[in-house]
Parts: structure tokens; sequence; C-alpha cells
């Protein structure tokens, strides 16, 4: 995909004759200074229309689609929580998955000064009264059972978040590896009933094998614990001097592995809210290129964007670079319908050396201007 600079721009960056180039970050907040001044009602109801229900808030919940509100925003205990999806954040992880951004720049956007020589505490996560903490075990032990009852429904599921335990019928089963490939867990793709105005819709929420607060184990709707790991690290050691192909999805790494043995793919989890929660450390000393889809939300995730309060929400470009990637370039799909992809191109019935040959047309540098 080596070559020529691509046209267009992307509201994320801003195109030169070299490239583009685009903000870099900064870091280094008194976290719990702005954790006690932060009104998380406000903070939410920038994103989300609430309605004040007894003792909470109420609304629509912003991370996944849905028509009856499940997202309950509890002010004494200053944490939101979806009891649809099962996100739960304080009021810095809010900002950081609405937003996209950092843990330090979510707290700069809610007014926390600069701190040079501070240090950088993380997230403390909340946990609702009655809500048992399920602790993820990575890697899989190699006696756990199998993920799968059958060709179709995983085996029950427990969430921690509800206190229930369901089998899904998932359209795909992503598996996480270590670099030496040992098993970390696992990544779903489930359908959720068609939206009339944005057509069919998913949910793609994260599988680990976990041990509860008594010791049983079992695989449960729980996330990768931070730092989360990329898809593809088994790949990536097998492939040391490769490019690194980054992409938004599962599915879209797949293909990508299957089309070319030029390049190593990876992708992470979360989607284009999950890129601040992710050890993005393996790409340091590889070239990178990323391919994002083709909509705004795909181009902030991979180049990052200025928010609407005019604060810098980074994407993995920048953190590619804070990982010291050697080289960073990106693949402009513009002039593509609304969310196209690498699995899109292939369904189309291109090629590999068709897409090669497009791509390398559309590509360019990525320049992280330190500010």
């Amino acid at each position: 995909m080596a070559g020529a600079g691509s046209q267009g721009r992307a509201a994320s960056g801003v195109r030169g004759k070299k490239g583009w180039a685009v903000s870099g970050d900064r870091r280094r907040i008194d976290a719990d200074q702005v954790r006690a001044n932060a009104d998380i009602v406000a903070v939410v109801n920038k994103y989300v229309t609430l309605k004040h229900v007894g003792s909470e808030y109420v609304g629509c919940c912003p991370f996944h689609e849905e028509k009856t509100p499940s997202f309950t925003i509890n002010p004494a205990k200053a944490f939101a929580h979806c009891f649809g999806c099962g996100a739960h954040h304080d009021v810095i992880g809010f900002v950081m998955a609405i937003s996209g951004c950092s843990f330090v720049e979510a707290c700069e956007q809610l007014g926390g000064n600069s701190l040079a020589d501070a240090r950088v505490m993380p997230v403390r996560h909340l946990v609702p009264v009655g809500e048992a903490r399920w602790v993820p075990i990575m890697p899989v032990p190699e006696a756990t059972p199998d993920l799968m009852a059958d060709d179709v429904w995983t085996v029950p599921l427990h969430n921690p978040k509800s206190g229930k335990t369901s089998q899904w019928k998932p359209d795909r089963v992503d598996a996480y590896r270590h670099a030496d490939g040992r098993l970390l867990g696992y990544v779903l793709r489930l359908p959720l009933p068609e939206n009339e105005k944005k057509g069919p819709r998913k949910w793609t929420p994260q599988v680990t094998w976990c041990v509860g607060p008594a010791g049983a184990k079992q695989w449960c709707l729980q996330h990768f614990p931070d730092p989360r790991p990329l898809c593809g690290l088994d790949g990536l050691q097998l492939m040391p001097s490769a490019p690194v192909l980054v992409l938004e999805g599962e599915k879209c790494k797949a293909v990508a592995e299957k089309l070319t043995d030029k390049y190593a793919a990876a992708t992470w989890p979360g989607g284009s809210h999950g890129v601040a929660k992710v050890d993005w450390s393996p790409l340091c000393g590889r070239d990178v290129v990323l391919w994002p889809d083709a909509d705004p939300a795909g181009m902030r995730a991979m180049l990052g964007a200025n928010n609407s309060a005019g604060q810098l929400a980074i994407g993995v470009a920048q953190y590619a670079a804070r990982a010291g990637a050697r080289s960073i370039r990106v693949v402009d799909p513009t002039g593509q319908p609304s969310g196209w992809d690498i699995a899109d191109a292939v369904d189309d019935g291109w090629t590999w050396p068709q897409i090669s040959a497009w791509a390398a047309s559309r590509v360019a540098d990525v320049i992280v201007v330190r500010r």
C-alpha cells in the first residue's frame, strides 16, 4: 500500500504535501480534584437527554441503540449505568467512553489543571450496591470449558451487571489471544432488532473467564481489564517485520488476514469508544497503516478529533506514536459509501490486487504534532 497520497480531507486532521498532520496529546492531571468537582448529571446531559425519576436520572444509552431508556445516572453514588448493554462509568470514565479520549484528556475536559509532575491515577470504576465483582482470569486456563455449547449457542454467560445468566446466539465469535497464542477471551457479535432509521444494529460484548466473590468460575459478559489487548497479538508475534494493518472491527481484521500475508492485521475491542482503553505498546517499532471505516466516527477513532468543547479526543494515530511506532500512514476512504470498510470491498467483489492498488492510491503519512 505504499505510494501516492490520497484525495480529500478528514475532519480530524490537516492534509499537507507530506500527508496528514494530526494533533498530539497532553497529559498529567489531578484526577481526584476533578472527580470531586464534576457534576456527573450535568456532564452526561450534554450527550444524553435525561429525565428526572425519583432520586435518579434516566435516558437512552449513548453506547448502544435503544428505544426504551435503560441508561441511569445515580448522583448520590456518582456513576452512570446501562441495564441494556452493561456500560458502567464514573464521570471520568463516561467522558473517556463517549469521546474516545484518554484518562488525562477526560480530566482536562472536566476542568482539571495540568500538573507536569503529577502521577496519573487510574479510573476507579464504582460498583453499585448489590453488584458482585467478577475478576477476569487471563490467559484462560487450558481446562476451561468451551465457550460455545454447540455450533449456534453459547454456554450460559453470566452478566455481573444484571446478575442474570443467559445463552446467546452470536453471528461471530472472535478469539483474542496472547502473543504466544494462549486464549485471553472473546468478542461476540450479537444482532439487535433493526432500527427503522439506522438499519441493522449489533452489540459486540467482550467475554472473559472470570472468578466470582465466592470462588465460582464462569464465562461472563465482562470486558477485558484495562489496558485491553489488541486482537491479532499472535499474528504480530509471528510476523515481526511485517507492517501492521490496523482496522476497525474483528470482521475486518479476519478478512485482511485471509487476503494477504504481507501485513499483520490487528484491531481492538470496544469499537470507536474503546480506543483509549487499549494497550497499544505492541505497535512499538512497527510500520503502521490505519484503515478507518468510511464515516466520521471511523476517522475520529483512527486520527482523533476535537470535540464540541474544543478538547482533543485522541485516536489510534496518537496512541501508536506514543507507543513508538516507526511510521504511521492512513488509508483515506473518502468517497466510499458510509461505513464502508475492507470487508465491504470483498463483498463488492474486489480482489486483493484491486484492494491493494486502490489503497496505495489513497494512503498518506500521518504526522503526529506534539504540543
